[in-house]
């Protein structure tokens, strides 16, 4: 088993000056010539942070599959979503200790893993697979969407919130606030880059955009490996395999084409 809290989060500090890393309170973020699609789809300076955030409003923006999870999208803006923490942890007058300890209170720990072996998951598909289908239905119209949570949506070309445009019309988000509670979706819905086409409807998640813990269901017309009968075992044995990947996934068949997902990102 991974020693989920013992894996370093500050690598930034061991890296060469020269080696096109930004920095911010300590975490890192490649340079926007480095990953030149970084400002096409994210936002390409740290968010803002009001005078006088409180800690509730910080953690709200923070928390996994929040507005400042940029990684969501892609595990390929998981450095910018680091120096946004940071940064915007800075902004707020948070040390850099204080952050470090956060960020560590945050990775999955053994318990998190073994918790994902819950049947109610797959019981609670089944419930509502009429509501999913619809959701299915609706988010395939909004497919310019690529994120609908409860209070916040992404465009698939600006990850920015606020916005004028949100994507949607009023009435129809709360079509989608009530989806959500029926079939209990904790964060709603995205499209990740890294399983294209796939639709993921985020049952729970635990963490903060720095690492953490979800699982939920989703909808793909290609098939998604690995797939598990044993997801707290497998998912270890991933994370186990590929530890500098930062993330594994394992998929649990349900029925054509929809599958639950176990994650974690550290």
């Amino acid at each position: 088993m991974i020693n989920w809290r013992g894996l370093a989060f500050l690598v930034a500090l061991c890296l060469h000056p020269g080696s096109g890393i930004k920095f911010a309170n300590g975490f890192a973020v490649t340079t926007e010539a480095d990953s030149p699609a970084l400002a096409d789809k994210v936002p390409s300076q740290p968010a803002t942070v009001p005078k006088g955030a409180s800690k509730e409003w910080l953690h709200e923006k923070w928390k996994k599959y929040g507005q400042w999870d940029y990684k969501q999208r892609a595990f390929v803006y998981r450095e910018f979503t680091q120096f946004n923490f940071g940064a915007t942890g800075a902004a707020a007058g948070i040390d850099l200790k204080s952050l470090t300890d956060l960020e560590k209170s945050a990775k999955p720990t053994r318990d998190d893993v073994k918790a994902m072996d819950d049947s109610e998951l797959v019981a609670n598909f089944y419930r509502n697979i009429d509501s999913l289908y619809k959701l299915h239905e609706m988010s395939e119209e909004d497919a310019h969407l690529v994120r609908i949570a409860a209070d916040y949506t992404w465009l698939d070309n600006s990850s920015e919130w606020p916005r004028s445009d949100i994507g949607l019309a009023a009435s129809r988000w709360n079509d989608y606030r009530a989806l959500f509670e029926r079939v209990r979706l904790q964060e709603g819905i995205v499209r990740v880059d890294d399983f294209p086409g796939a639709i993921f409807f985020i049952a729970h998640a635990k963490g903060l955009c720095t690492g953490g813990s979800s699982v939920g269901y989703v909808f793909s017309l290609s098939p998604l490996t690995p797939t598990t009968q044993s997801p707290s075992k497998d998912l270890d044995a991933e994370a186990r395999a590929n530890p500098s990947r930062h993330y594994a996934y394992v998929f649990q068949d349900l029925k054509t084409n929809w599958y639950a997902f176990y994650e974690i990102d550290w």
